[in-house]
């Protein structure tokens, strides 16, 4: 294009962009490009359906696979996993009055640390330690742990020298370390 000292926004050099890509794409790759634009379909269509539910209120977030044309939707808890396991066709087939037709929905357990709403939840250091009222309240009395002399961390050690694995052997070590300093405890 000539420059001719004209402004342009980007919305005029989209449709020759996508043509051009479209043009130099196999058919494959063409269809998978076309299936992936219908993502912010799908999206809509899921927060026109379960936006302002009980059940949206416990979906943690949304993948949508447009190869296989599935979405995965991760929720905050196992229960919610069956619950919305065994609604999916009727979210599927309102979702489909929306204007999206996807395959399949499959429902996943999110991992820890991703409650509904999107917001991650504050990492462990900024837990309230053992120590706090916070932490009391809940637990009730927090017993101080002893450590272990240092004829006990050689018997340990003695313990776990066979092992080869110096991964696993360190954390045998510490979970044998840990329990025998819970047993102390538990016993004084």
């Amino acid at each position: 294009m000539k420059r001719t000292g004209e402004t342009h926004s980007l919305a005029d050099f989209i449709p020759s962009e996508r043509a051009r890509i479209m043009d130099g794409a196999s058919p494959v790759r063409r269809e998978q490009m076309r299936a992936a634009e219908s993502s912010r379909s799908v999206y809509r269509a899921w927060n026109e359906v379960c936006a302002g539910t009980r059940e949206g209120a416990h979906v943690t977030g949304l993948h949508y696979v447009p190869e296989s044309n599935e979405l995965i939707v991760y929720a905050d808890g196992s229960s919610w996993v069956g619950e919305l396991t065994m609604m999916r066709e009727i979210i599927r087939a309102r979702m489909l009055r929306h204007g999206a037709n996807i395959a399949d929905i499959k429902v996943r357990l999110s991992r820890g640390g991703y409650p509904a709403g999107g917001r991650v939840k504050a990492p462990a250091s900024s837990a309230p330690s053992p120590s706090s009222p916070a932490a009391t309240a809940k637990q009730g009395p927090v017993t101080p742990s002893r450590a272990l002399s240092a004829a006990e961390v050689s018997a340990l050690d003695e313990s776990v020298s066979p092992i080869g694995d110096d991964r696993l052997r360190e954390a045998l070590k510490k979970a044998m370390k840990a329990s025998f300093e819970h047993k102390i405890t538990k016993e004084e």
